[in-house]
């Protein structure tokens, strides 16, 4: 594993997921949602950087669970920062 091509594989996976969690209505960061596209990019730019890197079926495990991860604490971080900026108003 090259870790020039996983690195930034991870990082353009965590930036596309948290675009894509931007481009929700519902989310709780932006008062209104940006455009699906820019994620989707960075997310097949990560698949792209991982696939060389290593085998198909790692390569496709290891870029679902970065963009689980970070689909994950989005909403969470996005509750709690909303939380926060009530508490002090």
């Amino acid at each position: 594993m090259n870790p020039w091509w996983v690195v930034p594989a991870m990082l353009s996976g965590g930036v596309g997921a948290w675009l894509l969690y931007l481009a929700s209505p519902q989310q709780l960061w932006r008062p209104a949602p940006l455009r699906a596209w820019p994620g989707a990019a960075c997310a097949a730019l990560s698949l792209a950087l991982l696939w060389p890197a290593m085998g198909a079926a790692a390569a496709v495990a290891m870029w679902l669970t970065v963009l689980m991860l970070v689909a994950t604490l989005a909403p969470f971080l996005g509750a709690w920062r909303a939380r926060r900026r009530e508490a002090a108003r």
